[in-house]
C-alpha cells in the first residue's frame, strides 16, 4: 500500500449540619426555685472532606495544537497493496517521515492524568481501489468511549476501534506524548469500505495501525 499526499478533497465539605441543641428546663412550685439548665450551643465546623477531589486527576487542558501520527501495521499495509487499495493522506494531513500520516490537532478538551477526552484533528485517509474512492476527513478521537470517529460522506461516524491499554504518556516541554493506543476498524467502516471499493480486505477487527499523540494544550 502506497501513502501519499492528496490535494484536500474531502474533542469535572459537605458542609456540616449545624446541629443547635438548646434545652431549657424550668419548673416552678411553692417550695422550690425555678432552675434552668444551661443551653450549650456547639460551632458548627466544616468537615474537610472533598474539596482536594478536584485535584489534578480531574484538572483538563483544551488541546491547541500539534498532530497525531497514524502508522499502519505492516501485514495491513501488505495485503492492502497486495489487494489495489491506495491510500492517500488528504490535506492538511501529510505523509510522515516515520512513514505514517500526520494528522493536524485543532482542539479538543482531555484530562491532565489520564488523557481521557477528545482530540480533534483536520484532513484525514482516502481509499482508491479501480477509480472508486472513499474518504474520510475530520478525524475526532476519543480516548473516553476508546473510539475514533470521522466525517464519511457528510456524515461523522465511528470507524475505529482505539485500546489505550498500553498507552505511555511523557512530557516534552509544554509538549504531552502518548505513544502505543492501537486501533482495530470496526464492523460498520470494514462493511463499507468492502462495499464502496469492490474489494474483500476490510474485515471487522482489521489492525490497522498505531497512533502516536503530540498534543499541546492551556488549562481549560
Amino acid at each position: 500500500m502506497t501513502i501519499s499526499s492528496a490535494r484536500r478533497p474531502l474533542v469535572f465539605g459537605v458542609a456540616a449540619l449545624t446541629v443547635a441543641a438548646a434545652a431549657a428546663c424550668s419548673s416552678s412550685t411553692p417550695s422550690s426555685t425555678a432552675s434552668k439548665s444551661p443551653s450549650a450551643s456547639p460551632k458548627a465546623t466544616a468537615s474537610p472532606m472533598a474539596s482536594a477531589s478536584g485535584s489534578a486527576s480531574a484538572q483538563t487542558i483544551t488541546a491547541t495544537g500539534k498532530n497525531t501520527v497514524l502508522v499502519l501495521d505492516a501485514s495491513t499495509a501488505q495485503a492492502l497493496k497486495t489487494a489495489g487499495v491506495q491510500v492517500s493522506a488528504v490535506a492538511p494531513a501529510t505523509a510522515a517521515s516515520s512513514g505514517g500520516i500526520s494528522f493536524p490537532i485543532t482542539g479538543g478538551t482531555l484530562t491532565q492524568a489520564g488523557l481521557k477526552g477528545t482530540i480533534d484533528h483536520s484532513g484525514g485517509l482516502s481509499f482508491t481501489h479501480s477509480g472508486k474512492t472513499v474518504t474520510a476527513t475530520n478525524f475526532v478521537l476519543n480516548t473516553t468511549q476508546g473510539i475514533l470517529s470521522a466525517t464519511v460522506s457528510g456524515k461523522q461516524v465511528p470507524v475505529l476501534a482505539v485500546s489505550l491499554s498500553k498507552m505511555a504518556r511523557t512530557t516534552s516541554g509544554s509538549e504531552i506524548v502518548a505513544t502505543g493506543i492501537t486501533s482495530t476498524i470496526n464492523s460498520a467502516a470494514a462493511v463499507l469500505l468492502d462495499a464502496k471499493l469492490v474489494v474483500k480486505v476490510f474485515t471487522p477487527g482489521l489492525q490497522i495501525g498505531a497512533l502516536t499523540v503530540y498534543v499541546t494544550g492551556k488549562p481549560a
